[in-house]
């Protein structure tokens, strides 16, 4: 009796856990975008155009102005500029760069370089672990360490429900290509495999 009870509150609770989750994550984005947008218009002693979501509407069009700068040169010459002087110092070049080259990865321009893949690693006894090529070109690599025609890729291994992962450089025989997309294949390993989304 105490079984048939609780079972369908834990369903219950499992299937409204992962609702309540993304809305309190997307909410609280929302309210920390909000509250930045109202920070800018202070200085400016523009109190009586605060509302709620007056922030969020002065984040989008700093950012549409800042996407409508940039299809200019003079403005890409002017950013480019400025992040070099930003590149600058060794903590910030480390840091900014590594932001930079993670949100390059999840931006759609190469889709080539996204290849899902399972890479071989029987040999330590982990079987084949899932893997997104972010690298086919690897000459500097080829040239220090190969001994055959059998090119080198860097590919990074996610890693199950943490931000992280590794980053190895294999050879191309040891990847078997998968018909997944990039973001099927991400959810399926920070899921440990659990997503369900990828069984459809």
């Amino acid at each position: 009796m105490k079984n048939e009870i609780l079972k369908p509150v834990i369903k219950g609770a499992l299937l409204l856990f992962p609702i309540i989750i993304t809305v309190w994550l997307v909410w609280t984005l929302v309210i920390w975008i909000d509250d930045l947008g109202r920070k800018t218009l202070k200085p400016f002693l523009l109190d009586h155009l605060i509302f709620p979501g007056s922030g969020l509407i002065i984040v989008f069009l700093i950012l549409f102005l800042i996407g409508l700068l940039f299809q200019f040169s003079i403005f890409k010459l002017f950013f480019t500029q400025v992040e070099k002087n930003f590149l600058k110092f060794p903590l910030v070049n480390t840091l900014y760069s590594s932001i930079k080259d993670l949100a390059n990865m999840f931006e759609n321009k190469n889709d080539q370089d996204k290849q899902v893949v399972l890479v071989n690693l029987e040999s330590m006894g982990l079987g084949n672990v899932i893997g997104i090529i972010t690298n086919q070109k690897m000459q500097a690599f080829d040239q220090s360490i190969q001994s055959n025609d059998d090119h080198l890729m860097a590919v990074y291994l996610p890693m199950s429900y943490m931000v992280g992962g590794f980053t190895i450089v294999i050879e191309k025989s040891k990847l078997i290509e998968v018909e997944m997309t990039f973001e099927e294949a991400m959810r399926f390993a920070l899921t440990a495999g659990v997503s369900q989304s990828t069984s459809n």
